[in-house]
């Protein structure tokens, strides 16, 4: 798993030498990540600006500064399946732009210092993109216990950023919704990230098929995920994750998860065979709401909500009730 280390920071500067690391954000399986923010007089004179391009063109450098607060997400070392993880990641923000995510503003591969030429001792695939002012949810999810309209809200947020990942022609799936993943502006605007495990229905992975789970978060996955039916994967297993994040804001604990110290194995079992309790009983929520949560986090695809148009139709109504 990468580290944040000064080796890490000191080639990450190697490759951007405008680079400024205000301090480590979080450290995940596949990348480290920094707030940040470029300073152009720090651009080494050899970096000169290309000939016919002016600063408002971004290129390689200047006028990053403009940027203000960015991320830096940054892996070292990456295996090819972890690279193409995230160059599929880097490949569908490019493509898609969906508003309700952070806005790409560069990504690259790294196996030299671009300033001297010098090889780095890994390589290092490096995403910078803008800077959210926002809360993540799970830091703030027992504010939103027995709130219905307020969570209804948020899964319509989530919703409607998702959307243009559903009904892309290609028809990705995000499949790794969750609290972690979900960031609140002071607004209440919901943005979305991390596409490290995004998938496009139908087309080949770059996991392995057959016996085994898929890449899922234990308590959020869909049985489908965790099972690898690679075929049964589609919206409809965001849909699953939707409705496990409404249950655990509105009853304060994950349905599939809901004891202390459970095991993977256990999670796994509990979200492939468990039916939780309905919120109707056990967090006092409206019949409407509880039967909308029931049926996103149905064990088969086919019974959950048929379309994206039509879970976000059944979450406005109500929310309208």
């Amino acid at each position: 798993m990468p580290r944040d280390s000064q080796q890490l920071r000191d080639d990450l500067v190697a490759c951007l030498p405008s680079l400024v690391i205000d301090r480590p954000l979080a450290e995940s399986g596949q990348r480290v990540v920094y707030l940040a923010h470029f300073v152009d007089a720090n651009i080494p004179p050899d970096v000169s600006l290309p000939d016919g391009e002016t600063p408002d063109e971004k290129p390689f450098l200047h006028g990053w500064e403009a940027w203000g607060r960015i991320v830096v997400k940054v892996v070292s070392g990456a295996d090819n399946t972890s690279l193409a993880r995230l160059q599929a990641e880097t490949a569908i923000l490019e493509e898609v732009k969906p508003a309700s995510f952070p806005k790409l503003l560069f990504c690259d591969l790294f196996t030299a210092n671009p300033v001297t030429d010098e090889r780095l001792a890994e390589r290092l695939y490096v995403s910078v993109e803008e800077f959210i002012d926002s809360t993540p949810l799970c830091d703030i999810a027992d504010k939103y216990k027995g709130d219905e309209k307020g969570i209804g809200a948020l899964a319509l947020g989530v919703s409607n950023a998702l959307l243009p990942l559903w009904v892309h022609p290609r028809k990705f799936v995000h499949r790794d919704i969750k609290p972690a993943n979900l960031l609140v502006r002071p607004s209440g605007e919901v943005v979305v990230i991390d596409l490290g495990i995004v998938r496009e229905t139908g087309a080949p992975g770059v996991t392995h098929d057959g016996p085994g789970p898929g890449p899922f978060t234990p308590g959020y996955g869909a049985p489908e995920q965790m099972a690898n039916e690679k075929e049964a994967v589609t919206f409809k297993t965001d849909f699953f994750s939707i409705g496990v994040v409404m249950y655990r804001l509105m009853a304060g604990v994950e349905p599939f998860a809901s004891k202390p110290g459970m095991q993977i194995h256990e999670v796994m079992i509990a979200a492939a065979g468990y039916e939780p309790p309905p919120l109707a009983k056990v967090a006092g929520a409206s019949q409407a709401f509880s039967d909308f949560v029931a049926k996103a986090m149905m064990k088969v695809p086919w019974q959950r909500q048929r379309t994206p148009v039509l879970f976000i139709d059944e979450l406005r109504t109500m929310l309208a009730s």
